[in-house]
């Protein structure tokens, strides 16, 4: 009975360890969603422009001034 408790316990502890690695991992994920001010390069004219003003293609980002 001593050692099924044990093993309960090691087993709760070891679910804890885990289960926050993936509650960071998820937050990391958060902060990165809002991320619309990053830099990508326009397909045709090869200027960089913030992801948010792209108009996303077959061949990826157009600027505005190529639209």
């Amino acid at each position: 009975m001593l050692k099924l408790i044990i093993l309960i316990v090691i087993g709760y502890i070891i679910y804890k360890i885990f289960f926050n690695k993936e509650i960071t991992s998820t937050s990391h994920r958060n902060e990165n969603e809002n991320d619309n001010n990053e830099l990508v390069e326009c397909s045709n004219c090869h200027t960089f422009v913030p992801k948010n003003e792209c108009k996303w293609t077959n061949n990826g980002c157009l600027c505005k001034e190529c639209q």
